[in-house]
């Protein structure tokens, strides 16, 4: 999608972090949004702050684990603007935990957000989006933790293999349809989400671990950041979006011992 200006961008979990800097980069390349969140009053900040920019702003609080209320934003979005252009599936939570200590709660309580909640932005736009002329784009939030499953990270690491492998396919199937797809993995982000998912987390579970969120910590970017590369993705096409290039080496390795396990296959006759 070239051309961004007075188009319209749904996003998920867009009242704070990577959500948010997505709906102020798209703001600020002309496109009004609607602000999609559990938290109703951080979503109507970030709206005020797109308004700031001169675009029209449209808050739907929204939980994404909800099918009903995901076809409800649908709905609003469509009726408040006649289009919508870009969706951003960006809502999850991050429980760090050893696969052993995650009780079912967590399990249901990760997988809610980050796998079904990526689900229901897709079932309920993409009729709509099929059926709407001219380009539309598909960003759906993974995690480096899509591309290789440190320990400590497994759960939440299964949700976000399971949205690249979504994206994916959803490329390819998209394709014939104008509509692009990008999987944004991002790496360590100065976010509230570790906050969050304190706040909204089934009680009685483990102590989990906690990352070192602060943006003047090394390797911390800025959700701004997240968002501006989240632009110059939907502007080109592309179907990955990494934040953190020093990355490249781990996930290399990951893949290298994947071919070296095929030569192994191959040498085993």
């Amino acid at each position: 999608m070239k051309d961004l200006r007075d188009k319209v961008a749904v996003i998920t979990g867009a009242g704070s972090g990577i959500g948010r800097g997505t709906a102020l980069a798209l703001a600020d390349a002309g496109m009004d949004v609607v602000i999609a969140d559990i938290d109703e009053s951080n979503a109507t900040l970030v709206a005020a702050e797109i308004e700031a920019l001169g675009r029209r702003a449209l808050v739907v609080p929204t939980d994404v684990t909800d099918r009903a209320a995901v076809e409800t934003l649908a709905d609003k979005s469509y009726s408040e603007f006649g289009a919508v252009h870009v969706l951003h599936n960006n809502a999850g939570v991050a429980i760090f935990l050893p696969l052993e200590a995650m009780s079912d709660a967590d399990w249901d309580f990760q997988l809610g957000p980050n796998l079904r909640g990526v689900i229901n932005g897709l079932q309920a736009f993409l009729p709509r989006l099929k059926a709407q002329d001219g380009e539309k784009h598909i960003v759906n939030t993974a995690s480096m933790a899509g591309m290789w499953a440190p320990a400590g990270l497994g759960a939440y690491a299964a949700t976000k293999f399971a949205v690249v492998a979504i994206s994916e396919a959803l490329r390819t199937e998209l394709a014939v349809h104008n509509i692009g797809v990008s999987v944004l993995c991002p790496g360590i982000v100065a976010t509230n989400l570790m906050m969050t998912t304190l706040e909204h987390r089934p009680s009685g579970g483990a102590d989990m671990q906690m990352l070192d969120l602060d943006p003047n910590s090394a390797g911390v970017i800025l959700p701004e950041d997240v968002g501006r590369r989240v632009r110059l993705a939907v502007e080109r096409g592309d179907l990955y979006i990494f934040t953190h290039p020093d990355y490249k080496g781990i996930t290399e390795m990951r893949f290298n011992a994947i071919l070296a396990a095929f030569d192994q296959a191959k040498a085993d006759g």
